[in-house]
This record gives C-alpha cells, sequence and structure tokens, in this order.
C-alpha cells in the first residue's frame, strides 16, 4: 500500500512539475522565440515589401470582379477553417497554399500566387488553425495543420470532381503539405507537392528554435513541452516525420530552400530530396533567405515551379 502512496505522489510531483515546465516554456519562451522568428521574417522580407504590396493589389483587385469566394470547412477535430478561393475560369485546376508560423497568406502568398493564376490555376489560400478567422487555440507545427489540409482536399473533390489539386506551401506550410502526404488517397487527385522552406521534423524544428535562435537549451524543456502538447493540444511532436512520410510514396516533390536560411536550415530539403525515392526535384536559392526565393530571383522560381507542373500536372 506504502508503494502504491509513494508511486501516486511522484506521479503527481511529476504531472505538476512538468505543467509548470510547460506554462513557463509556453508564456515567456514561446514569446521571445515568436520575437526571434517574427524579427527574422520580418528582416529577410524588409527589402520586398513593395512586391508584397503589389500581390494585396491583385488579390483585391480580383475580388472586384467577383472572382474570390469565402470558404469554410470544419476540422476532424470541430474547427471553423477558413480560406479564400481565386477563381479561374481556365480550370486547369487547383493549387491549395498554405502559409507559415504564425504568418498569414498576405505575408507569405500573395506575392507569388498570381503567377499559379497566370499558368491557368485556381487559388485555394487558406487560414492554417489559429489565424483568424480559422479557429484554434494551439498550433502544432504541421502535425494537425496537415490533416486540415486533407479535410480542404475532400471538400475541394465534392465541390470540383475530376478538378487536379496542387499542395503547396512555405515554411511550417511546406512542412504541412510534405505532412499531408501521409493520408493522399489515388482518388484524392492530388497530382503534386511543392514544398518551400519546409522542416523535417516539429519536433527538431521547436528545439531547434529554441537553441539557435532564442539561445535557449532544449534539453530539459522538450519533454515537458511535448507532454503538454499530447494532454493539451492533442498532437505529439514527434508525429509525421516527413522522412518517415515519404519511405513508401511516389507523388512528384518539388523542394525549393534558399541557400542562406538561417530559420528552416537548408539541409532539411537536402536531406528529404536525397531520402526521397519518388520523382523529385530540387531548387536551392543562391543568396536567399527563409521564405523570400521568389522575391530573390523571380523568374528563376517561376521557370522551375512550369517546368515541374509541366512535367507532372498535364
Amino acid at each position: 500500500m506504502k508503494i502504491v502512496i509513494i508511486c501516486g505522489i511522484v506521479l503527481l510531483l511529476y504531472i505538476l512539475i512538468t505543467y509548470i515546465m510547460f506554462i513557463f516554456v509556453s508564456r515567456k519562451i514561446k514569446e521571445k522565440i515568436f520575437i526571434f522568428y517574427h524579427n527574422g521574417v520580418e528582416k529577410t522580407i524588409a527589402p520586398y515589401k513593395k512586391e508584397i504590396e503589389l500581390g494585396n493589389d491583385w488579390v483585391n483587385e480580383k475580388k472586384t470582379q467577383g472572382k474570390v469566394e469565402d470558404m469554410y470547412i470544419k476540422s476532424r477535430d470541430g474547427l471553423k477553417l477558413h480560406g479564400i478561393l481565386i477563381r479561374n475560369d481556365k480550370n486547369k485546376g487547383i493549387i491549395l497554399e498554405a502559409h507559415g508560423y504564425r504568418s498569414y497568406p498576405g505575408r507569405d502568398l500573395y506575392a507569388s500566387c498570381f503567377n499559379y493564376y497566370d499558368m491557368g490555376y485556381s487559388l485555394l489560400l487558406i487560414d492554417q488553425r489559429t489565424n483568424d478567422p480559422s479557429e484554434g487555440k494551439y498550433i502544432s507545427f504541421g502535425i494537425l495543420e496537415s490533416d486540415d489540409v486533407i479535410e480542404w482536399c475532400k471538400y475541394l473533390n465534392k465541390k470540383y470532381k475530376n478538378m487536379p489539386i496542387v499542395l503547396a506551401g512555405v515554411s511550417m506550410g511546406a512542412a504541412t503539405v510534405m505532412m499531408a502526404i501521409k493520408d493522399i488517397k489515388p482518388n484524392m487527385n492530388i497530382k503534386c507537392v511543392i514544398a518551400d522552406c519546409g522542416f523535417i521534423s516539429a519536433y527538431d524544428q521547436v528545439a531547434y528554435f529554441m537553441k539557435h535562435l532564442a539561445h535557449i537549451s532544449s534539453i530539459p524543456f522538450m519533454w515537458a513541452i511535448n507532454i503538454w502538447c499530447k494532454m493539451l493540444g492533442s498532437f505529439d511532436l514527434k508525429d509525421k516525420n516527413v522522412l518517415d512520410i515519404l519511405k513508401d510514396k511516389d507523388i512528384p516533390l518539388l523542394l525549393i530552400h534558399g541557400e542562406n536560411d538561417e530559420l528552416v536550415p537548408t539541409i532539411n530539403s537536402k536531406k528529404i530530396y536525397d531520402s526521397y525515392n519518388g520523382k523529385k526535384d530540387l531548387l536551392i536559392m543562391p543568396g536567399a533567405a527563409h521564405g523570400v526565393s521568389y522575391l530573390v530571383d523571380s523568374k528563376k522560381y517561376i521557370k522551375k515551379i512550369k517546368e515541374f507542373l509541366n512535367e507532372y500536372n498535364d
């Protein structure tokens, strides 16, 4: 009986200590990581504000033309998720694009998305969970977001039967669409995936943020963070490792990464490319930091995407 009581006390202390660590990390360290990440992104996109504004103007023009439609779906865990569909009368297919961590389509996607439209594609630009007007409390670094992408694809298949779908994303959005490959079925009409500066593992990327961006040792915190991610957010940061997901897949995959990316190191895309046995291509953009490969050299970027889509979606 004493052993049972002692084990119970130890378990309660363990739960209490990990909860205190999780609260400390989520309230204090999370904001520090966000400041480092946000400032890093803002620094990289600062020279390209004009291009981003022009992208916003283009989307607003499509809205005035009546080409933009708000769309909503329910996630598997009951969240209301939002996206905008920019319709293209050419009906070549639909590009589903996902933005990055604590970002939004206007910053990550608008500057370049018109190129897909010019190629004849409609666009579905989704607001990832937690990004208003999509609901949600926790960002799961692609774990649950990839489930959301699959639900969006199911919705598109019902609404636009036999319409080809291309998955694309930037940063966490790139990891999201690569993780979604795990649940792609042949009847979903998903032709290929384009991943710009994505990471392999949510767990490793969070640890990287803590160690290299916020200069905080991840060793005493990551185990506690993951326990409470499971308990409060219903996700495991170690789930859906991209390298494991791709082992038995053959969907065409285009990887793009900036050579000077310090937020999500370029080695992520190189490792994915080297390990993947399916149809693949890789573009490392010289001189590009995180998430700005298109802005650094739009001609080279779009040329590679056109070649890829012409090969795998025509």
